[in-house]
């Protein structure tokens, strides 16, 4: 984390993608989503939001195993809630975050 945080505050990304459920998924959104760029820094916007910091897009966002006892479970669904735009893989995926997932 601390790694990609020191890439992040060098390059300033406008996006930062990650991808699945794995622990590194977690990791670089956290980070991503606490990170502020210096005062001199682009801030953007996207749906009126504007932010001192990268946007974050997840892909394979809204799977659901329904069991918390999995690591990839948590990692789940804190990317989803950390992320500003969300790319589902199956309706499945979809109808979970419309439902507002009642286990996340």
């Amino acid at each position: 984390m601390v790694r990609f945080e020191e890439v992040c505050l060098k390059e300033k990304p406008d996006w930062v993608v990650v991808v699945g459920d794995v622990n590194s998924t977690m990791a670089c959104a956290l980070v991503a989503s606490k990170i502020v760029y210096p005062n001199n820094s682009l801030t953007h916007s996207l749906n009126n939001k504007r932010v001192k910091r990268p946007f974050i897009a997840h892909i394979e966002a809204g799977l659901r195993s329904f069991d918390r006892t999995m690591p990839e479970e948590i990692n789940r669904i804190v990317t989803d809630a950390l992320s500003d735009l969300l790319f589902t893989p199956s309706e499945d995926a979809d109808e979970n975050l419309l439902r507002r997932d009642p286990s996340s």
